[in-house]
């Protein structure tokens, strides 16, 4: 019952919201723009912890792995940065 129910609400959703959401280049600006604020935050909050387990004396695994995930994360940034402004 509740996966039936499930089911119809995604299709409504999907029939409904999703492809107006597609079309419309002003949601795709505010999306954008949303993701943009969401990656400046999760930086300020990824360091932070990297910080927080440095001082409760973590496992020096989690750190190194806190930092890998930290460093990737901008690594990939720096890769879609380079690429978008020799687009652009």
């Amino acid at each position: 019952m509740a996966m039936a129910v499930a089911s119809v609400i995604s299709n409504i959703h999907y029939k409904f919201i999703v492809k107006k959401k597609d079309k419309d280049e002003r949601n795709i600006a505010i999306e954008n723009r949303a993701k943009a604020k969401a990656f400046d935050i999760m930086e300020i909050v990824f360091g932070i912890l990297v910080i927080a387990y440095v001082f409760f004396r973590a496992s020096l695994f989690i750190i190194f792995l806190a930092i890998a995930a930290y460093l990737v994360i901008f690594a990939v940034y720096m890769v879609c940065f380079s690429k978008y402004h020799k687009e652009m």
